[in-house]
């Protein structure tokens, strides 16, 4: 895999919501986004994957990363409500002046806009398995931009809800060229490798 993020498109194929927010910690992000401190654990991009595809009756042996018989380990995840079919599993890191967040499936931190934007700003791009694509931007606590872009021609969102900077010309997927425009626009590079490490992670009913 190539550093940067349009790789992030291809890697979460089925579905995902990705979020740049600047100045704060991975920590303060899942926290503004609802978690509790103390049920923030870290865990690899495999074992989420893990989670999510983990049936309702399935057994705690099924979970390759998770020691089941570690009846304390076992306990932190189960209070922190990973072993309880989330809705949603947020997962953060940082690179140098931000932080992102990268959710399979879901995309809760979209509808947090506003209070991870509290005294900076956020952007996020969300590709549903269906096809479905919206990008997004907030700056100082205030929602500026939430719609879901379309080539050149009049689009769902007037000129001045769109994402500063931003303009679509249909040439290939939103979510890829919106990823395309935040490398460009704010430097921002990830190494895949870097996302599989363990990382700062909640669980969301």
């Amino acid at each position: 895999m190539e550093n940067g993020l349009r790789w992030i498109a291809s890697a979460y194929e089925l579905g995902y919501t990705f979020t740049l927010c600047q100045g704060i910690t991975p920590l303060e992000l899942l926290v503004r986004i609802g978690a509790q401190p103390q049920r923030i654990h870290e865990l690899t991009d495999l074992a989420v994957s893990e989670l999510l595809m983990w049936p309702e009756d399935g057994h705690l042996s099924d979970l390759e990363f998770l020691d089941w018989e570690d009846e304390a380990l076992v306990a932190r995840l189960a209070e922190a409500g990973f072993l309880s079919q989330p809705d949603a599993i947020v997962r953060a890191g940082a690179i140098p002046g931000w932080t992102y967040a990268i959710e399979s499936f879901s995309s809760r931190t979209r509808y947090h806009l506003e209070a991870l934007s509290r005294g900076t700003r956020v952007y996020t791009v969300f590709c549903s398995g269906a096809g479905m694509q919206r990008v997004g931007y907030a700056r100082d606590g205030r929602e500026v931009a939430d719609y879901e872009p379309s080539g050149p021609g009049p689009g769902d969102a007037a000129q001045d809800e769109q994402v500063p900077g931003f303009t679509y010309n249909g040439e290939e997927m939103p979510d890829v060229a919106f990823l395309g425009f935040l490398e460009r626009e704010l430097g921002a590079s990830i190494a895949w490798e870097d996302t599989q490490a363990p990382l700062p992670t909640a669980a969301f009913a």
